[in-house]
């Protein structure tokens, strides 16, 4: 049987304490991250620490019924709700396979190209084909490239949240030719 995820959704940059609290439960999470050059304590010089990409959004791989997730996820300390299907109300579920390929756009130790985080209407917005990844480090992906100027970025959204990220079109063949968005 196949994993799926969930995204819980929390409230005023709760994202670590929920994340915190699923690690004591021994489940299996992920938070976005990215480095950022920030100052800590009274250091004068800034660092280069991971923080949380957007805010409020942790994602959880599913073992469980809805209702024994519920269960668990209400003694968490932190309000918190599980995002929905907005056609019938169900829990959103995301596979597996979606989420190996979100998790591994989002390395934050991969540098070498700009990587932009979104949400899922904005990039729904943004005009492109679904292709495949065919070579390099993201092999097998699936995504929409869309083209910025002279410059092909794809763009893999996973529940509310989209992650973009500069690739070589030539790296990419198309998978449905009617996907012109």
């Amino acid at each position: 049987m196949e994993n799926s995820w969930v995204v819980i959704r929390t409230f005023n940059r709760k994202e670590m304490e929920v994340g915190s609290f699923l690690k004591e439960k021994g489940l299996t999470y992920f938070i976005p991250m990215t480095y950022q050059e920030k100052l800590v304590g009274d250091e004068m010089k800034p660092r280069r620490i991971l923080v949380p990409v957007i805010h409020n959004y942790v994602f959880l791989q599913k073992r469980c019924t809805d209702n024994t997730l519920r269960e668990m996820l209400n003694e968490c300390r932190v309000p918190l709700q599980l995002l929905r299907n907005k056609m019938d109300n169900k829990v959103s579920e995301i596979s597996d396979k979606e989420m190996t390929d979100f998790r591994l756009l989002c390395d934050p130790d991969y540098a070498k190209t700009p990587v932009e985080f979104m949400d899922a209407d904005e990039a729904d917005a943004k005009p492109g084909k679904e292709v495949e990844v065919l070579h390099g480090q993201f092999a097998g992906v699936h995504g929409k490239l869309y083209k910025n100027g002279r410059q092909y970025w794809l763009i893999k959204t996973v529940g509310s949240l989209s992650v973009m990220l500069r690739i070589s079109r030539w790296y990419c063949k198309v998978v449905d030719g009617n996907a012109n968005r």
